[in-house]
């Protein structure tokens, strides 16, 4: 259950990214509700772009927060900045194979260097339709192995992911399992339920053991352009599996509403919901480019 542990602090990092504000006045590009006239104007905002793009940045408080590392629409590293720190960055790091991504390693990095912590490496495998079906998982406490996760993956007959698998290992044993259960709306992913137990030494689920559920409802969606499928998917699946709450930047459009209801603690104790909210304006192609107070700045890169 070291994962678990290990992303409750990540969970906290991401809930910053959506509730941080200021109160800069500075207009994004194209705002389309302060800025018609001047689609270029705003406080470190990129240009004008009325073709395609692919996500850049993500600045709040004009911090970057997150930044995607791309060549043309290749994606090839993606930083992501931790409440722990300035110069402390969570750093995804994409490598491909006759052009598919085949593998993402996310590890701590501090000052530029890689941190003796945790590190998540994603090695993935696809059908023959071009879809994710098999993907392991190589855990390390620096340079000493922890634990190994194998994720197996479920699609409906349109092509929509339903479910993901994953089985824990200390060493070659079995340990613990966890389904995540995906509700599709459309091309929005709106609930998302995990289910994580014990599993026998062969990877057999032990449902007579204690079974946790938490829950993901994702429940109200903007009908614009969520700027993360400018980017490749296959990176945002594995960044899903890193923790749940990211699993909306595979929706089509962008999250506005959402809800997470914990495990409960103990008998009788209620668990814990944690409610947020985003709010976007947007630019004359339906891309965010801001929130509603302008502190979270979206910029993009022409391709």
């Amino acid at each position: 259950m070291i994962k678990n542990y290990f992303l409750t602090g990540v969970a906290i990092l991401l809930l910053s990214f959506m509730f941080s504000c200021d109160n800069t006045t500075a207009d994004p590009i194209n705002n389309t509700v302060n800025n018609n006239n001047n689609p270029g104007s705003g406080g470190g905002s990129t240009p004008s772009i009325t073709g395609p793009r692919i996500l850049h940045k993500i600045n709040v408080n004009n911090v970057t927060n997150q930044e995607f590392v791309t060549t043309g629409n290749v994606l090839e590293k993606a930083i992501f900045k931790e409440a722990s720190g300035p110069t402390s960055f969570l750093v995804g790091t994409v490598t491909y194979t006759s052009g598919k991504i085949t593998r993402v390693k996310f590890a701590q990095e501090v000052n530029g260097a890689p941190a003796n912590t945790l590190s998540y490496d994603f090695n993935i495998t696809y059908d023959s339709g071009g879809k994710i079906n098999y993907t392991t998982c190589q855990t390390m406490m620096g340079t000493m192995p922890n634990f190994n996760s194998e994720y197996t993956y479920t699609y409906d007959g349109s092509g929509k992911m339903t479910k993901i698998v994953e089985k824990k290992k200390s060493g070659s044993t079995y340990t613990h399992f966890t389904n995540y259960n995906l509700t599709n709306i459309g091309d929005n992913i709106t609930k998302m339920v995990t289910e994580t137990g014990m599993t026998n030494s062969a990877g057999v689920p032990d449902l007579s053991a204690t079974v946790l559920t938490t829950t993901y409802d994702y429940t109200i969606y903007d009908n614009k352009i969520n700027p993360y499928t400018t980017l490749p998917k296959t990176f945002f699946v594995m960044w899903s599996l890193f923790h749940p709450i990211n699993f909306p930047s595979l929706s089509a459009n962008n999250l506005q509403s959402f809800n997470i209801a914990f495990p409960s603690p103990a008998p009788g104790v209620a668990g814990q919901v944690i409610p947020g909210t985003y709010t976007y304006l947007y630019d004359t192609q339906n891309y965010p480019v801001s929130d509603q107070t302008q502190s979270q700045k979206y910029l993009y890169k022409a391709l």
